[in-house]
């Protein structure tokens, strides 16, 4: 895989001025947008993919990778994905749940995956909005789609609640920068990037960026679309060696319980 973290503050191409974009309707659609993945992620189960390189020693972020050469780590897993929220009553709490497919690597060490990538577009539920400076930088077409450019970034004065390291079980919250392409159309995040505000030299953290596309999932039985995540990546430059997570998503199922009782009047003895 290539080293090639997001630049969220490079000048992008082909951006336009008009139509002038409103943030605070952007914002309002796009939080709608992030509701409706917290209801609608929970209710699927799917394969993903996953892929992971690591130059340097192979001890990382806690994580042992047993008799493999010091050089570096490569390695490619299979898993039945689920996540869930938990209760929506309180702050959210991302619960992901990885089971390997048969066949498939059972030696890959889930506690080296980031957690919670899939869903980075809920930056934008409306709870979690205000933790960001956020300004709208005008219009363009990802694949052929209009879309707003909305530039985010953490707050100084509060407390990072998005992304965190953990290392030897000690959390490290990280404030984090980004662009987010949105449909003009429907307030649907359909790509984002993100980077950190700043490394920190206290763990040797260098890097630490993120890249997630979503796209329609379409079920025929139902007649229904639903956006979900299909792919995401990310870079971490650590303690001077570099690692990238590749993760893909497909074969999305619905699944639900449903209950059905029959009662009939008994016959007589």
């Amino acid at each position: 895989m290539r080293w090639d973290p997001p630049r969220v503050d490079a000048r992008l191409p082909a951006l336009a001025a008009t139509p002038p974009c409103v943030l605070p309707d952007v914002l309002k659609q796009a939080g709608q947008r992030a509701e409706e993945l917290i209801d609608h992620l929970q209710n699927f189960i799917a394969h993903e993919q996953v892929r992971y390189e690591q130059t340097g020693p192979t001890f990382t972020l806690g994580v042992t990778w047993g008799n493999l050469p010091q050089s570096g780590v490569s390695r490619t897993a299979k898993f039945d994905y689920v996540v869930d929220f938990g209760d929506r009553a309180g702050p959210i709490h991302v619960n992901e749940s990885r089971t390997p497919l048969p066949g498939a690597n059972n030696e890959f060490p889930l506690a080296g995956l980031d957690k919670g990538l899939p869903v980075l577009a809920l930056i934008f539920y409306p709870s979690l909005q205000s933790d960001y400076e956020m300004r709208c930088e005008g219009s363009v077409r990802w694949h052929n789609r209009p879309a707003w450019v909305v530039h985010f970034r953490q707050v100084k004065e509060k407390r990072p609640r998005t992304v965190a390291l953990e290392i030897a079980e000690e959390v490290y919250p990280l404030s984090i920068k980004g662009r987010a392409w949105i449909a003009a159309d429907s307030g649907q995040v359909i790509h984002l990037e993100t980077s950190l505000v700043r490394g920190m030299e206290t763990i040797e953290l260098a890097e630490d960026a993120f890249s997630v596309d979503y796209a329609p999932v379409k079920f025929q039985s139902q007649n229904v679309e639903i956006w979900l995540p299909q792919f995401a990546v990310a870079y971490t430059d650590y303690a001077k060696h570099h690692i990238i997570i590749e993760h893909t998503f497909s074969d999305f199922q619905l699944f639900s319980v449903r209950t059905q009782e029959t009662i009939q009047k008994p016959s007589a003895p």
